[in-house]
């Protein structure tokens, strides 16, 4: 299982089109919290791997272009290697398209249980009205569940003008209102 997440995580990182930042590290095979020398990887991973209880992959964007200022990743997994959370943040000029596609094909790409394609759309169009909300100065929230994935949102100004977006994706099967979901990832009400 850890190997399997090791490789759903690389190989988001590399599907994931944000040319405007190159990713500060290259992809570490040990996951966070641990540090471990170079040498001592191969064995350090044979022996605790299999045995980890939660363990996460963090990934910060050292960014190219001017609007950009910050990117943050962190994919995080629990008890018996299950997927937990996929938490992106970007710092940047209030661009509502611009970040509305980067997040949007952020979670594409992660292909979370029960994610579809058709479901993009919709997600980029609510991001673009999370990020484009006036006032700027002001902060805004909001959730909203897409087949199996709920995703959180949340913006705020930073103090030099820009804005701070960050967008959390869980697999879920509850609907907002806490109704279960059924096969389709659809809501049931309850009797």
């Amino acid at each position: 299982m850890f190997l399997a997440n090791r490789d759903r995580v690389r190989s988001w990182q590399e599907a994931w089109e944000i040319p405007e930042v190159v990713w500060a590290d290259e992809f570490n095979e040990v996951p966070s919290p641990w540090i471990v020398l170079e040498k001592d990887r191969a064995s350090w991973l044979e022996i605790h791997a299999p045995f980890m209880d939660s363990y996460d992959w963090m990934f910060f964007g050292r960014p190219l272009t001017p609007g950009v200022r910050e990117v943050r990743v962190r994919w995080q997994f629990g008890a018996a290697h299950r997927f937990e959370e996929l938490d992106l943040t970007i710092v940047s000029v209030c661009d509502p398209a611009y970040l509305a596609e980067k997040l949007t094909l952020a979670v594409h790409q992660a292909r979370l249980k029960g994610w579809r394609d058709e479901d993009a759309q919709p997600v980029y169009q609510w991001l673009v009205e999370g990020v484009g909300t006036t006032p700027l100065d002001n902060g805004v929230r909001g959730n909203k569940r897409s087949g199996f994935v709920l995703l959180t949102f949340s913006r705020f100004p930073t103090s030099d003008g820009d804005v701070a977006v960050r967008l959390t994706a869980v697999e879920t099967d509850r609907a907002l209102d806490g109704s279960p979901l059924d096969a389709d990832g659809v809501s049931i009400p309850e009797r």
